[in-house]
């Protein structure tokens, strides 16, 4: 049995789909089932033809392959993992059926997968399996040493946390020949990032991250005095004395686990309260679909900035920030290839 990565869309936009609908799918734009078609050269020789005619065959080839292993070379009881984007988390999937094509689908090209966690933290992988899972492409296989077996031990260890029945363990991969697919580097750089984060800025010393950040973007930030502060850890107003609007109340959350909604009302009643036009709510470990699902309707009230959010203003402010901040958080820019293939 092998280990595969299936994305959901460049942005993660058939997540949701996916996961309720019990399936893995993808696009790639082939208008045709790939039973209809005898080799993998004669889906390439399509492609070249119509849906991706005036591509490199570089980039044809790629996306042939990709379309292939997924109706092909995936197997019933292989393991899929999506790579979530928000949030930023790991669900892990074993394949309970042949593949479909169903040309009305956001994704018409469908494995039937269980869905055995949905919600595992990415800290929860070593870093060989998060590399191993970092590629570019949409669909390849994980390398890692004993990944199979590895994985199901993280998934049983995570559902005995939730209180779900562990899944049975399964025995470990198979040595298996692959063409490794090419690394994201940006992605690995912002998990690096996001460690040193958590690494040098635990507890308090967030919010001083937090209040740099907004004060590199043109708030004048500052922090609460350490104690009950009734969920407000930040203010920052626009102007030279920060009174301008907009004006924000910040609240922070350093802990490794997803903020529910108490959080999330407290600082919507603290908006008043401190008589802010806006709330900021931070967290390094993301936030639950309910408090996604409520800020949708909040969305003009307040922002949610998880990992991937802070690490991003991280990024853009950089060179703005407080040299204490630089010294802890040493980066150093670096132009790197952009891959195309899909």
């Amino acid at each position: 049995m092998t280990v595969w990565v299936v994305r959901a869309g460049k942005n993660g936009e058939y997540e949701e789909s996916a996961i309720s609908k019990g399936v893995s799918g993808i696009d790639f734009a082939v208008g045709r089932s790939v039973e209809e078609f005898g080799s993998r050269d004669a889906l390439r020789d399509y492609l070249s033809a119509g849906p991706n005619a005036g591509d490199s065959n570089q980039k044809t080839s790629g996306i042939a392959g990709q379309v292939w292993n997924f109706a092909r070379a995936i197997r019933d009881d292989d393991t899929i993992i999506l790579p979530r984007k928000r949030p930023r988390v790991v669900a892990v999937g074993k394949v309970v059926g042949p593949y479909q094509f169903q040309p009305w689908a956001d994704t018409p090209h469908l494995r039937p997968v269980e869905w055995t966690a949905t919600d595992i933290p990415r800290d929860a992988f070593d870093k060989d399996l998060l590399y191993s899972m970092g590629g570019l492409a949409t669909v390849f296989r994980v390398g890692a040493q004993d990944a199979e077996s590895r994985i199901s031990r993280i998934v049983a260890q995570h559902q005995q946390r939730q209180g779900v029945r562990p899944v049975e363990s399964i025995a470990p991969l198979d040595a298996i020949e692959y063409e490794a697919p090419p690394v994201d580097l940006e992605e690995q750089a912002k998990e690096r990032i996001l460690d040193l984060v958590r690494q040098k800025f635990a507890g308090n010393r967030l919010e001083e991250l937090v209040a740099s950040i907004l004060d590199a973007s043109g708030y004048k930030a500052l922090q609460t005095r350490p104690g009950p502060d009734g969920g407000v850890d930040v203010v920052a107003g626009r102007g030279e004395m920060g009174f301008d609007q907009p004006r924000l109340c910040v609240q922070v959350k350093s802990g490794r686990g997803a903020v529910d909604l108490p959080d999330y009302n407290r600082l919507q009643g603290n908006i008043k309260t401190y008589g802010a036009d806006h709330g900021l709510l931070v967290s390094l470990g993301d936030f639950t679909r309910t408090v996604r699902n409520e800020n949708e309707r909040s969305y003009f009230e307040i922002r949610l900035w998880g990992p991937e959010e802070l690490v991003d203003k991280l990024l853009e402010t950089y060179d703005k920030l407080s040299e204490t901040i630089r010294q802890d958080l040493p980066l150093r820019n670096l132009r790197i290839p952009v891959e195309t293939n899909s």
